[in-house]
């Protein structure tokens, strides 16, 4: 009998190698990605900004590194430690890791215990027994172990979009920090223009106490006073609400408080003229739509392997007793028993198949999704460096602008003086000087934006900033 059993044991290791499981290898994962119609249609031109040849750690960040404040590095880390979504994700990512381990369970023997009793109410007769049960499907054709494997691609795919995320969360708290302080300069810029205007109302009341000026000249003053109230405002409730949207993507009460630096850190590293084409396979959401691949590889060879036979080995120990004179002991008559199955779909009306059927397609979706991914990787580096390239050159028109336009105030000034000119000139002069200030504000801000967009396009290597 222990010979018969283990030879069973034997014949359950060697069935148990998973006879129809694959590997995903490099060139089988390649050739899906090249199958998309996507990328078939998609050529890339000769005059790209990704060198093939260079090896992705020889890029310089220092053009990113150039926006970090202590301030900023802080909200940072406050926000990957608090803030609601990050903590939401965690938990997401903790259940998804608990059902890979559980996928794994089905490789192996489960054993359960079993305790009954019954009684005959004629012959006041009982019988009890008391066993333990296992059953082991054997994984002939890798069924099981591709389930394992599938359940475990879909954790390192949850596991890059968790890593998106908080990328994703940090470059908003980046863009929020800055709005902040594009919002701080602008207030203090308007502030500022409505002080040199009421000392300018000042001037004009005395000079028509004098004959100097007349009452027009005090109106037009008085008018640009309050509009200009009006616009700091309008100003300073934006720049509450900033705050508020920041202190919440740190995880902190959304009371409008938080304070932060009136000045925009110099930039002074340059963007560089190209970048190594493995930057975009270490995205993210380009990781994470690799493992989706895998996983469909494995669904696959599941539903393959559903469509097959399938061996059961089954076995219990166990005793059992009686009231009867005969069999009067539970421990008395122990019982083992061995045994086996083996079941094989014949007609379920084509499920099986059409669920093959399906596996291929969603492994089709996934593949064209990756190539999407890729696709949309490309469109978001152009387009920020694009944007950057024109924002640059603004920057420098505005500058020239507001030179000019501060030369030509000066002269106005001055023609004010001898007669030759009048404060409703000097007004709109001051507020074109005005609107290209806050205007040059506007694309120095825009320029830090671009520059994390950037960033968080070539996968933000290490989150942002550190």
């Amino acid at each position: 009998m222990y010979k018969r059993l283990i030879i069973l044991g034997v014949l359950s290791i060697g069935l148990s190698s998973c006879i129809g499981y694959k590997e995903p290898t490099k060139e089988a994962l390649d050739n899906l990605k090249e199958s998309s119609e996507i990328a078939s249609h998609v050529t890339i031109p000769d005059e790209w900004i990704f060198d093939r040849t260079a090896n992705a750690r020889s890029l310089s960040y220092e053009w990113i590194s150039d926006l970090k404040t202590p301030q900023l590095e802080t909200l940072i880390k406050d926000g990957m430690l608090y803030n609601a979504d990050l903590v939401i994700a965690k938990e997401k990512l903790n259940q998804i890791e608990l059902a890979m381990e559980i996928a794994g369970t089905n490789l192996y023997p489960s054993v359960s215990a079993v305790a009954n009793t019954s009684n005959n109410l004629v012959s006041e007769s009982q019988i009890r027994r008391l066993a333990l049960k296992a059953n082991w499907e054997i994984d002939l054709w890798g069924k099981n172990k591709s389930a394992q494997m599938a359940s475990t691609s879909d954790y390192f795919s949850a596991k890059h979009q968790n890593i998106l995320l908080h990328q994703s969360i940090a470059s908003m708290i980046a863009k929020a920090y800055y709005l902040n302080i594009a919002g701080n300069i602008q207030e203090d810029m308007i502030e500022s223009y409505i002080l040199k205007t009421k000392e300018l109302e000042r001037l004009y009341s005395i000079q028509k106490k004098i004959g100097t000026a007349n009452a027009m000249d005090l109106s037009n003053i008085a008018a640009e006073i309050i509009s200009l109230e009006g616009y700091l405002e309008k100003v300073k409730n934006a720049n509450i609400q900033s705050r508020r949207s920041l202190e919440l993507l740190t995880g902190k009460y959304p009371e409008g408080k938080l304070a932060t630096q009136n000045f925009f850190t110099p930039v002074k590293n340059d963007i560089p003229a190209s970048f190594p084409l493995g930057l975009l396979e270490n995205r993210s959401d380009i990781q994470a739509y690799h493992f989706q691949i895998e996983k469909a590889f494995y669904e696959v060879q599941q539903a393959n392997a559903a469509r097959l036979p399938s061996l059961t080995i089954s076995s219990s120990l166990g005793t059992a007793g009686s009231n009867v004179e005969a069999i009067n002991s539970l421990f008395s008559n122990p019982l083992l028993k061995v045994g086996g199955g083996l079941v094989s779909p014949i007609f379920n009306s084509g499920k099986l198949k059409k669920n093959v059927e399906i596996k291929n397609s969603q492994q089709k979706q996934v593949v064209e999704e990756y190539s999407k991914a890729v696709l949309n990787a490309l469109n978001e580096v152009e387009s920020s460096l694009a944007n950057l390239n024109s924002v640059e050159k603004q920057i420098n028109y505005n500058q020239k602008a507001i030179q000019e336009l501060k030369n030509n105030i000066d002269l106005t000034q001055k023609q004010i003086k001898v007669g030759t000119n009048n404060s409703f000139v000097l007004i709109r002069k001051q507020r074109d000087l005005l609107k290209n200030e806050m205007n040059l504000i506007n694309l120095e801000l825009q320029d830090r934006m671009e520059r994390i967009n950037l960033y968080m396009a070539l996968g933000a290597q290490n989150f942002i900033f550190s």
